[in-house]
C-alpha cells in the first residue's frame, strides 16, 4: 500500500486521539463554566450585602421613574415596605410638589448625553406618614442601562441646626448692631427709629413699632416705626387702660410688665379690634414688650410677623433683651454691661447650636469622638501664637469645631472601618471636605467658615484635597487647622491602628515643615508643645 495513505489501524488511533482531545475540552469548558457560574453568585451575593449595609438609602430608578428596586434602608425611611415600592412606586411619589419639577427636568436630562444636570443636591422627602424630610441626594447613571442608582442621606436634623443657626447670627448681628449704635445716636427718636430699622432686618420680623405711654390718657402714642405702610398707625387706637382699646397686647405687656404673645392674629380674640387692619396687611402673628424703668411702664416695643407661630422662647428672650436695652437708652442713651451680657447669651447660645452639629458627626463617627474640640483647642492656641484678631481667632475656633461636618454624608461603615481602605472608599472619605462646605456655605458666619472647612486637606505642594490647592491659594486658617488635624489624629486611636502618640505626630509635621505644611503653623506648633507645655484637654462630660 502506497505511504500517502494511511493505515485502518493508525486512523483508528488518530481518531481515538480526537475524541480524547474534544472530551478534555469539554471537561474544561465545563469547568471554566461552572466556576463563571460560582464567581457570578458570589459577584450577585457581594453586591447584594453592599446594597443592604451601607449605611445610606439606595435604590434603582427605571427610565418612566419606576423604582425597581430598594435596600431596607430605604424601606424605613419612607415606611413602605420593599415589596410596596419595588415595581409598584414612582420615584415621584416621594417628592413634595415643589422640588417634583425640578427633579424630573434632571431626570429627564440625566438621559440625554448632551445634558449634565447635577449629580448632588438637597431636596424634600415625603414618607408614608405625610411627614416631611429634608434630604442629600447623589444620583448616577447605570453603565449600559437607562437605570439610575440613587443614594439618599436624611439631613433633616442638619437642616434645622442650620436654620437654628441663620436665625441665631440674625438676632446675635443685631444685638452687636444695637450695641454700635446705642453709643452713637444723640437723641431718643434717633435712638427709637434705628432700632426699628436694625430689628426689621431681623430674620421672620416683618414690621416693628415703638410708642410711649401718656399717663394722663392712657394712650400709647408711636414714636418710631419701620416696616408699616403710613397709614397703619394712624388708623388704630392703643391703650393701656380697661377699654376694649386696652386689651390688645400692647396694653396687656404694659399692665403685665410682662412680653404678650399673639400666635395667631387671624384666631385671637384679644387682637379682635385691629384684626381686620393687620390681616390685611398679612400680619399673622405679634409681640408687646414693654419698657419698664423703675417698676414704671414708660413705653412698648411691638413686633410683627408675617408667619404665624414665629415668635419662639428663643425669639422672645432675644426681644426681651432688646426693650430692656431701648429702657436703658431711653433714660441715659449709653450702652451699659447689659447690651455685653446679652452678647454674650446670644453667643452661648449659637456655641451650643455650633456643639450640637459637632456632636451629629461624633453620633456619625464615635470612634473619633472629641476630635473636633481637639482640634479647635490646638487651632485657637496657634491663632493667638500668632497673634490673630478676636474675629480671626473665633473664625477659627468655629471653623474647626465643624470642620468634619461632612462626614455625616458618608456610610458609617466606611468611617468605623478597622482595615485599610480601598480607593473607593477613600475617595468617598475625600469627599467630606466639598460636602461641609456645601452644608455651611448658604450660613452668614461673618467668618469664611465654609472656604476654611472645604480647604482644611489642602497641602502646600498640591497633594491636598478636594481643589489640589497650592501655597497662598489656601487659607492660612485652613493651614492651621490641617496640622492641628494631623497632630490630633496621629496622636489619637483610631479603628484601623493604635494611637501613634504626639512625639511622632510632631516628627510629622517637622519632616514635612515646608512641604505639606505651612513652616510658621509648623514651628508655633511645636513650640506650643515642646516649649509652653500645651497638652489636649479631655471633653467635660455634660
Amino acid at each position: 500500500m502506497n505511504d500517502e495513505f494511511k493505515t485502518k489501524a493508525e486512523l483508528i488511533k488518530e481518531l481515538k486521539t480526537l475524541r480524547e482531545e474534544q472530551e478534555k475540552d469539554v471537561f474544561k469548558n465545563s469547568t471554566k463554566r461552572k466556576k463563571a457560574e460560582k464567581d457570578l453568585v458570589e459577584f450577585e451575593e457581594k453586591y447584594h450585602t453592599v446594597f443592604e449595609n451601607t449605611g445610606t438609602s439606595i435604590m434603582v430608578i427605571e427610565e418612566d421613574m419606576t423604582i425597581s428596586m430598594v435596600n431596607t434602608h430605604f424601606g424605613k425611611l419612607s415606611g413602605y415596605s420593599k415589596r410596596a415600592i419595588e415595581n409598584k412606586m414612582k420615584w415621584t411619589d416621594f417628592v413634595i410638589p415643589e422640588d417634583l419639577e425640578k427633579m424630573k427636568k434632571y431626570h429627564i436630562a440625566r438621559r440625554k448625553s448632551a445634558e449634565k444636570p447635577p449629580t448632588e443636591y438637597e431636596f424634600r422627602m415625603i414618607d408614608r406618614k405625610g411627614k416631611i424630610k429634608d434630604m442629600f441626594l447623589k444620583i448616577g447613571m447605570i453603565p449600559n442601562t437607562k437605570k439610575s442608582i440613587v443614594s439618599l442621606t436624611n439631613i433633616t436634623k442638619l437642616k434645622r441646626a442650620e436654620e437654628r443657626i441663620v436665625k441665631i447670627l440674625s438676632l446675635r448681628n443685631a444685638i452687636s448692631n444695637i450695641n454700635q449704635l446705642l453709643a452713637r445716636v444723640k437723641s431718643e427718636s434717633e435712638l427709637f427709629q434705628k432700632i426699628c430699622n436694625l430689628l426689621i432686618e431681623v430674620k421672620e420680623i416683618r414690621s416693628v413699632w415703638i410708642g410711649l405711654t401718656n399717663s394722663e390718657n392712657f394712650e400709647v402714642k408711636p414714636v418710631a416705626q419701620a416696616g408699616f405702610e403710613e397709614d397703619y398707625l394712624s388708623s388704630i387706637k392703643v391703650t393701656w387702660d380697661d377699654s376694649k382699646y386696652g386689651q390688645g397686647p400692647t396694653g396687656i405687656a404694659l399692665k403685665t410688665s410682662q412680653p404678650f404673645v399673639i400666635r395667631n392674629i387671624e384666631d385671637d380674640p384679644k387682637f379682635k379690634s385691629w384684626k381686620n387692619y393687620a390681616l390685611k396687611r398679612d400680619y399673622l402673628s405679634s409681640i408687646a414688650l414693654p419698657l419698664i424703668y423703675k417698676k414704671e411702664p414708660i413705653g412698648a416695643l411691638n413686633v410683627y410677623s408675617g408667619i404665624k407661630g414665629a415668635f419662639t422662647k428663643e425669639k422672645v428672650k432675644f426681644l426681651k433683651e432688646v426693650s430692656i436695652d431701648i429702657t436703658i437708652g431711653i433714660k441715659s442713651l449709653r450702652l451699659t454691661l447689659d447690651l455685653q451680657q446679652s452678647y454674650q447669651k446670644l453667643k452661648k447660645t449659637m456655641d451650643a447650636t455650633i456643639e450640637t452639629m459637632s456632636k451629629i458627626v461624633e453620633a456619625k463617627d464615635p470612634y473619633t469622638a472629641g476630635h473636633q474640640q481637639r482640634v479647635s483647642q490646638l487651632a485657637t492656641s496657634i491663632a493667638k501664637e500668632l497673634n490673630f484678631s478676636k474675629d480671626k481667632i473665633e473664625g477659627i475656633r468655629i471653623a474647626s469645631l465643624i470642620h468634619d461636618i461632612g462626614k455625616i454624608g458618608l456610610p458609617s461603615e466606611i468611617l468605623a472601618k478597622p482595615t485599610r481602605l480601598t480607593d473607593i472608599e477613600f475617595n468617598l472619605i475625600k469627599s467630606h471636605s466639598q460636602m461641609g462646605h456645601d452644608i455651611l456655605k448658604s450660613i452668614n458666619f461673618s467668618y469664611p467658615v465654609a472656604r476654611i472647612v472645604l480647604q482644611h486637606h489642602e497641602r502646600l505642594d498640591g497633594s491636598g484635597y478636594p481643589n489640589h490647592l497650592k501655597g497662598d491659594k489656601i487659607f492660612l486658617e485652613a493651614k492651621i487647622i490641617g496640622v492641628a488635624d494631623v497632630v490630633e489624629a496621629m496622636s489619637s486611636h483610631r479603628p484601623y491602628r493604635p494611637a501613634l502618640g504626639i512625639d511622632k505626630a510632631l516628627e510629622e509635621i517637622f519632616k514635612n515643615k515646608g512641604i505639606f505644611y505651612d513652616p510658621e503653623v509648623v514651628d508655633v506648633c511645636l513650640r506650643l508643645f515642646r516649649e509652653k507645655g500645651f497638652e489636649f484637654k479631655q471633653r467635660k462630660v455634660s
